[in-house]
């Protein structure tokens, strides 16, 4: 079985801003419409940001609910979901493209003849799609989230608590490295360096895409769970869902070194940045808010 966040008791009360929301499952930052979006079981919300969060719009999942992930476009946000890929506009308007399976992760991808998006799916193949002759690479139990930087594109697979290669120039995997007892999630930043967090045995551990290799392994107590990177303050903000708090870790020294740490809402299962002024926005999967934390 794959790794989970842990249950948190209550705490400390959470730093800055709580709006209400539903139970969360992943959240988002769109930098160019400065939006973000929140993704519960059966809707996503968007918030602007700019003098605190206030919730502009609400786009239903309908048939494809549950959600499953969220990520930032460019003026806009890419939901994967039961079903389906959903892109949303900053403003709420939403196209809605069936897939062939449970989609866990869809990211925006150039790739040739065409490919503009890359789906993963609960059954472990991978999907591309616009391109004129889109081609399905399988071989994954579970394809649980993709990451891209440039060419480079890597899987995370919860089941087998692997990172692998993909390969899209010949359409197949390569490359494979376990990951720990239970990686959940991972971030991949502007320099190619990936964080993943191994919840499963309380760690999060660095590899660099290219060349694709293990770059260090760092004890983080307290079932780590969601991840994101900063680049402007060139900090990693990992969530401990047991203690309900956010850490930020900075990765110039080669290994993590704890910066900042706070007090977040409970079960904090999804974190998002704003890179302009530092922001860290938290979602909790306990129906505790949608949080806003000044960092800076």
């Amino acid at each position: 079985m794959p790794a989970s966040p842990a249950t948190a008791p209550v705490t400390a009360t959470p730093v800055g801003q709580v709006v209400a929301a539903p139970p969360g499952v992943a959240l988002a930052f769109d930098t160019q419409s400065r939006t973000l979006a929140a993704v519960t079981q059966n809707e996503v919300l968007l918030y602007s940001v700019d003098g605190g969060l206030r919730q502009k719009a609400a786009v239903p999942l309908d048939t494809h609910a549950p959600g499953r992930a969220v990520v930032a476009t460019g003026g806009g946000f890419l939901v994967a979901a039961k079903g389906a890929i959903i892109r949303i506009t900053a403003d709420g308007a939403a196209r809605v493209t069936d897939v062939d399976g449970d989609a866990l992760t869809a990211v925006p991808y150039q790739g040739k003849n065409g490919v503009d998006t890359l789906v993963g799916l609960a059954d472990g193949r991978i999907e591309e799609l616009g391109g004129k002759t889109p081609r399905t690479i399988s071989g994954l139990v579970e394809a649980s989230r993709l990451l891209v930087h440039g060419e480079d594109v890597l899987a995370v697979d919860r089941r087998q608590a692997t990172l692998t290669v993909v390969d899209t120039t010949a359409g197949k995997l390569g490359d494979a490295l376990r990951v720990g007892r239970g990686i959940t999630n991972a971030e991949i930043d502007p320099y190619g360096r990936v964080v993943a967090v191994d919840t499963g045995h309380n760690q999060i551990i660095g590899f660099t895409a290219s060349p694709f290799m293990e770059r260090f392994l760092y004890p983080v107590p307290g079932a780590p769970y969601a991840v994101d990177y900063d680049d402007a303050a060139k900090l990693a903000w990992v969530t401990t869902t047991g203690t309900n708090q956010v850490v930020g870790y900075a990765l110039s020294s080669g290994e993590p070194v704890e910066k900042q740490r706070k007090a977040t809402v409970a079960e904090p299962d999804a974190v998002a940045v704003d890179p302009r002024d530092g922001t860290v926005f938290v979602l909790s999967a306990a129906g505790g808010g949608v949080q806003a934390i000044p960092t800076r």
